[in-house]
């Protein structure tokens, strides 16, 4: 857990991610993209945007400190039974989402299935799990503490979604906090994106049935 990277280079990818967004705005002024893609983006543009930031936050740190890359960043195996809890925790927390729709009388939104499999199921999980648990939690948690290191997490993935209503910033944080503690717990980002991908895939089963 020991972090060999630094906030410099977190602000770094950061930077890129503002960048890519500019990007994006300035093809739908110039017409390259379609005024839809800014509300609603094609999963072309989405995979596009995944890949180009996954590669960004590998071509950061690995340029910068000259160090491997992967498994500091957390992405080996799990025991079995912190696996077993990924999707343990991960079923439990969509349920958690999906009772508390249903009790505010809301739809549960749907999204057609190969835009789930390739973003909700693989490339969301594996960029967003590198990027907040992977990366940033263990500098966080390096400088103010474990706790702080989760929370702050959370929050900033929460807003990292845009969420519409507070019902959806405490969806997403309460996920964010159970894929960091578990972070923490498992000593693997590939453990929290199980959880993370178990989770999806269950809110999506919910939405079908």
């Amino acid at each position: 857990m020991e972090p060999y990277w630094s906030y410099e280079d977190i602000g770094a990818f950061f930077f890129v991610l503002v960048v890519v967004a500019a990007v994006v705005r300035l093809g739908i002024r110039t017409h390259l993209l379609g005024p839809s893609d800014l509300v609603a983006p094609s999963l072309t543009l989405q995979i596009s945007i995944i890949i180009s930031l996954g590669i960004a936050l590998y071509a950061i740190l690995k340029r910068r400190r000259q160090k491997p890359v992967i498994a500091p960043l957390g992405w080996v195996a799990p025991s079995a039974f912190y696996t077993l809890l990924a999707v343990v925790g991960g079923i439990a927390l969509a349920l958690g989402i999906t009772l508390f729709t249903y009790a505010q009388h809301r739809v549960m939104p749907m999204i057609p299935a190969i835009d789930f499999l390739v973003l909700g199921l693989l490339l969301g999980p594996m960029l967003e799990e590198s990027v907040f648990r992977g990366c940033l939690l263990p500098v966080v948690a390096h400088t103010f503490g474990n706790a702080v290191s989760i929370i702050t997490t959370a929050v900033l993935f929460a807003a990292f979604h845009s969420p519409s209503d507070v019902a959806h910033w405490v969806w997403f944080t309460t996920t964010g906090i159970g894929y960091g503690w578990l972070r923490l717990a498992s000593k693997t980002t590939t453990a929290s994106a199980l959880m993370h991908a178990t989770c999806n895939l269950t809110l999506f089963l919910a939405a079908k049935f």
